[in-house]
């Protein structure tokens, strides 16, 4: 076990579930802080688990406003399903290596670290567009996104989730 020394780690929130397609809306919040993290290392937290089996997005609807990037952009598909394990201090882990071990343990071989830019979308998808087989025919056109996205899961809404970020010094480990 490392000590993390004061150190913050990145943390991230259930926003929605969408029961009619069984995916949950998860990433930042205002407490989230993506650049120097927003949480104790030493807090016990789920970790964010992800297996992508690039599965096709289903059409839900992209709201929201534009910021630097189109909506779409905030609100990506992550092409698999997402889970979470024990609660679990961040400064337990030395690496990503170790993290992603942790979620092969918890939940068997494919699953690894939810990122923050697992998000996939494809500019103008909305509700039918860019949706089951269309998302599929488009896959040439899909791009990575960032801070929010949409997963096939039903994760808990009542705590914070440890996740990675692969270009920011905001994780509890090292790359």
């Amino acid at each position: 076990m490392s000590a993390s020394d004061g150190k913050l780690g990145m943390t991230w929130v259930k926003l929605n579930h969408l029961a009619s397609f069984g995916i949950d809306f998860i990433g930042t919040d205002v407490s989230s802080n993506a650049y120097t993290g927003d949480t104790s290392c030493d807090v016990k937290l789920p970790v964010i688990c992800a297996k992508f089996d690039q599965s096709p997005r289903p059409p839900y609807i992209v709201t929201g406003v534009e910021a630097a990037m189109t909506a779409a952009f905030y609100q990506g598909w992550n092409e698999g399903h997402i889970t979470t394990t024990v609660p679990v201090a961040g400064s337990t882990f030395e690496s990503l290596a170790k993290v992603d071990a942790f979620c092969v343990k918890s939940f068997g071989k494919g699953w690894r670290t939810a990122e923050f830019h697992d998000s996939k979308y494809i500019s103008g998808m909305n509700n039918d567009i860019y949706a089951g087989a269309s998302w599929t025919a488009a896959a040439s056109q899909i791009a990575s996104g960032g801070w929010h996205y949409y997963s096939y899961g039903n994760i808990r809404n009542d705590t914070r989730f440890w996740v990675h970020i692969n270009d920011q010094p905001s994780t509890c480990w090292g790359q």
